[in-house]
């Protein structure tokens, strides 16, 4: 029996996320978690705050060339 969460690195390397990136990601999903942990419902002020976060992150790797 397997337990946990595995996340694929991948598609986040390619975008040239380093370790730096990948320890934020890691800091969100705790928070997230946390929150659900709290509320089973979540705690939209916090998934919205990350869900902020997680779109700059990603403005600054972008997949493609603009």
């Amino acid at each position: 029996m397997t337990s946990g969460i595995r996340l694929g690195s991948p598609a986040a390397t390619t975008r040239g996320f380093g370790q730096a990136e990948f320890r934020q990601v890691g800091l969100w999903i705790g928070e997230v978690l946390r929150g659900l942990a709290r509320n089973p419902g979540g705690d939209a002020a916090v998934e919205q705050r990350v869900r902020r976060a997680v779109a700059a992150l990603c403005s600054r790797f972008a997949i493609y060339a603009r």
